[in-house]
């Protein structure tokens, strides 16, 4: 009775204003949800990261199931191998980082030195006693900022603790997942009604196709953007070019912003270990490594799973960022994937259908509809 036209009121006035209150009921639901996970950081983000993981170390156990191997047994031993490579990793990383954090020292004191030249002359020609002084101003500021600089080492602390807990707790859920991923999802399905369960296990299939897509392309994504950046770093002779590379696989995980922000990173490292010249040579990889992942990599790895138009991938990072920080620009576009992977089901997308179609007569094999 509430949304009947009166005569007074327009048709269309009554039809934005029954929008209007049922998109206010929304985001007040959504403000709340929100508010929620942030006084339940330490047990959602496990839980997220844990999915994350999952995506990448339950193919390989279920891959061991396959043959016979007990639960238990496959996934211990996917995550003996995972430990096994990380650790590896760590021991080969570590100690080339901590060496050429000599050779930065001292290429450092060198190259502000030319820095300063560089600004003095074409095409900047700043004077030296400017550049002493804004040199004198950023002392000055860091001097007076000791008492915040020390509150943010004992903020730091409790920073520590936080990520040590949400470790544990991701590497424990983490397991449990891979473990024992089908009774979890038979249990979520079971809460639905009857009616409703094959709709719940397409959709719950269909996001899962999407997350993992998503983390695989992802990662090839990145592993290309490092080689990239790494190799350019090293032919340049740049420091911490093993570091950096790394940098530029994890920037992958914020699509666009990521490899601009590592891209400058590098850069800035370049200027004051090799001058304006290697500089811009990085900074010609970044751009390099941007299309790479725009028009390259991305399309072609991450395929028909997450295909989104850059101007979504922006927005999206926006929103994520405004909302949570760093962690959401990280999940903004899984999520968004996710978001679309359930519209397409409900507007009846079958991506088996879609394959099928370009697959030739003699090889298609019988398709389950959707909810099968």
């Amino acid at each position: 009775m509430a949304d009947r036209p009166s005569p007074v009121v327009p048709r269309w006035l009554n039809t934005a204003a029954a929008l209007g209150w049922r998109l206010l009921v929304v985001g007040a639901a959504l403000y709340v949800v929100f508010l929620a996970f942030g006084r339940l950081r330490l047990v959602v983000m496990p839980v997220l990261f844990a999915l994350f993981l999952t995506a990448i170390l339950a193919p390989p156990a279920h891959w061991l199931r396959k043959h016979r191997w007990p639960p238990v047994l496959a996934t211990f031993a996917v995550f003996v191998a995972a430990l096994a490579i990380f650790v590896g990793i760590g021991f080969w990383f570590v100690p080339k980082v901590v060496n050429q954090f000599g050779d930065v020292g001292k290429q450092a004191s060198q190259g502000f030195k030319d820095v300063q030249h560089w600004l003095t002359g074409a095409p900047f020609h700043l004077k030296q006693k400017d550049i002493d002084r804004y040199i004198n101003e950023a002392k000055h500021q860091i001097t007076q900022r000791q008492g915040q600089i020390a509150q943010g080492a004992l903020s730091g602390i409790g920073l520590l603790v936080e990520i040590i807990t949400t470790t544990l707790l991701t590497t424990v859920i983490t397991f449990f997942f891979v473990k024992d991923g089908d009774k979890i999802t038979n249990w979520m399905v079971g809460l639905f009604a009857a009616e409703r369960a094959d709709e719940a296990k397409a959709i719950g299939r269909r996001s899962w196709d999407a997350l993992g897509g998503y983390i695989r392309g992802t990662a090839i994504n990145g592993v290309v953007n490092g080689t990239v950046m790494g190799i350019t770093l090293a032919v340049l002779g740049v420091p911490l070019a093993m570091p950096l590379a790394f940098l530029t696989f994890l920037g992958a995980f914020i699509p666009l912003v990521g490899a601009i922000v590592t891209g400058v990173l590098a850069a800035l490292i370049a200027l004051v270990a090799k001058g304006g010249v290697a500089a811009l040579v990085v900074i010609g990889a970044t751009i390099v490594i941007h299309n790479l992942e725009g028009y390259l990599v991305g399309p072609f790895v991450l395929g028909r799973a997450v295909h989104l138009h850059p101007v979504a991938v922006l927005l999206a990072l926006t929103t994520g960022t405004i909302l949570a920080g760093v962690l959401g620009a990280i999940l903004a576009v899984p999520v968004l994937s996710i978001l679309l992977a359930i519209i397409g089901y409900y507007r009846g997308d079958n991506p088996e259908l879609i394959q099928a179609a370009a697959e030739p007569d003699d090889e298609r094999e019988p398709l389950r509809t959707a909810a099968g």
